[in-house]
């Protein structure tokens, strides 16, 4: 790959895997798992033959959605005792056994197997993964990175004992000094998507990172946990990066992954936006994750809609002062408002500007989320409930464990749909009318 040269050490094989879902709901919101891109890109860099599966591949009979986002295929599986009642499906999301198995028998034999994971409530999926390769390649070493490793090492080797779990950062010196991974070096690697996404066989859209870290600690977020420092990527490598995912997959969204997008917006999110602005090719961009609203201007506001921005959600979680601990004191209602005001005078569309409204802060009603609706609807934008899950590692979860002390043992206590349910006035009927709440709320938009 031009600009990117590897190490010459003895080639060696690896087989990396983006492992299956299993939860109530995934949708394919410009999903990428980065972090494993990361991974291959850093594997080629040392001169390793890297083969990627992805389990939660859109198949062709998958048809897009508004800017290309979709369902993933799934099957219902039983569900876990411990969500009986939730009168949800519980399901698998990604290809079938049969297609994983296909894709297993006829890959090189590998050296090492690297799986990734996310959410740790998802650990059935991350699971059945391990169990399905392992009837392919019983004896290959085996490793799982990623975000649940990182938060849960100890469940995860607990419950997928014949596995290396791999809790470290990539970029992190010594990373690999006690792992199966040890011959990695990371003298001259610079973390990079391009290595890795040409290993791809088909993306429907494409990630944007600018950064890693978040300067901010939210008592919710396990960033912090995740990437240990705030770090803005190479501006020329990220414009390198969309320009050879347009040339390679005619690709025309993609999705900002960043915690902080526009922190410091003069140093790097102004600029960089002046440099995607001047591709050849226009593009859409979306961002999934809560931007800060406090950091909205008008002239961020200009230069995200000269470059592209489409799609923006902003982290609100709640106006009441009471929270302001747990969420950072991101705005207050009044503010809300009047950058609401800025951004729809901007000329974004209302349909695509989207205020994450958390339930489940310490000692929060359901009647005060109803009423957070209500007003994040007056200003005539989605809104969009969310439910909190206590991440391991961060204020919230060690609040909460207190009371119940399963969330150390036990992954699947994590769920936002369950948890919620567990907390005094809450119950499985209170989301369904949170979740109707918002549908009535948003069908005005429409």
């Amino acid at each position: 790959m031009p600009g990117f040269t590897m190490n010459q050490n003895k080639e060696k094989k690896a087989l990396v895997i983006n492992p299956w879902v299993t939860d109530f709901k995934l949708y394919d919101e410009w999903m990428h798992p980065v972090g494993l891109y990361f991974l291959m890109s850093l594997l080629r860099f040392n001169n390793w033959d890297v083969e990627y599966i992805n389990c939660l591949e859109r198949q062709g009979e998958i048809k897009p959605k508004r800017h290309n986002t979709a369902d993933f295929p799934s099957r219902e599986l039983m569900k876990p005792g411990l969500y009986n009642m939730i009168e949800r499906k519980y399901k698998r999301y990604g290809i079938s056994e049969e297609n994983l198995m296909h894709r297993l028998a006829t890959a090189a034999r590998p050296d090492i197997i690297c799986v990734g994971s996310g959410m740790t409530y998802w650990i059935d999926g991350l699971a059945g993964t391990v169990s399905t390769v392992r009837k392919i390649f019983p004896d290959i070493p085996l490793v799982i990175g990623g975000v649940a490793a990182t938060l849960i090492p100890q469940i995860l080797k607990k419950r997928i004992p014949e596995a290396e779990i791999f809790s470290g950062r990539l970029t992190d010196k010594n990373a690999f000094s006690h792992s199966m991974l040890n011959t990695l070096s990371l003298r001259g690697w610079k973390p990079e998507l391009i290595s890795a996404l040409s290993l791809v066989p088909h993306l429907p859209h494409g990630p944007i990172l600018t950064s890693l870290g978040c300067p901010f600690r939210c008592a919710y977020c396990a960033s912090s946990r995740l990437q240990n420092k705030f770090q803005a990527r190479p501006r020329a490598l990220i414009v390198l990066e969309m320009k050879e995912l347009i040339a390679r997959f005619n690709i025309t969204d993609f999705a900002c992954y960043d915690d902080a997008l526009l922190y410091r917006p003069e140093a790097h999110f102004i600029p960089l936006s002046r440099e995607i602005a001047a591709l050849d090719t226009p593009v859409r961009i979306h961002v999934p994750n809560g931007l800060n609203i406090r950091w909205i201007t008008r002239e961020i506001l200009e230069h995200m809609k000269e470059s592209g921005f489409v799609t923006l959600r902003f982290g609100y979680e709640s106006g009441n002062t009471k929270y302001r601990k747990e969420t950072s004191s991101k705005a207050g209602k009044k503010e809300l408002a009047e950058k609401i005001h800025l951004i729809t005078s901007a000329g974004f569309d209302a349909k695509d500007i989207g205020v994450y409204v958390m339930g489940g802060l310490p000692g929060q009603q359901v009647q005060e989320m109803l009423e957070e609706l209500d007003f994040v609807s007056s200003l005539h934008v989605n809104v969009k409930p969310v439910f909190l899950s206590p991440v391991p590692g961060t204020p919230l979860f060690d609040h909460y464990a207190a009371t119940f002390p399963r969330l150390h043992e036990d992954p699947l206590f994590h769920n936002d749909i369950f948890f919620i349910t567990q907390l005094p006035g809450w119950s499985y009927s209170a989301v369904e009318e949170i979740k109707n709440a918002a549908r009535s709320c948003n069908g005005t938009l429409s």
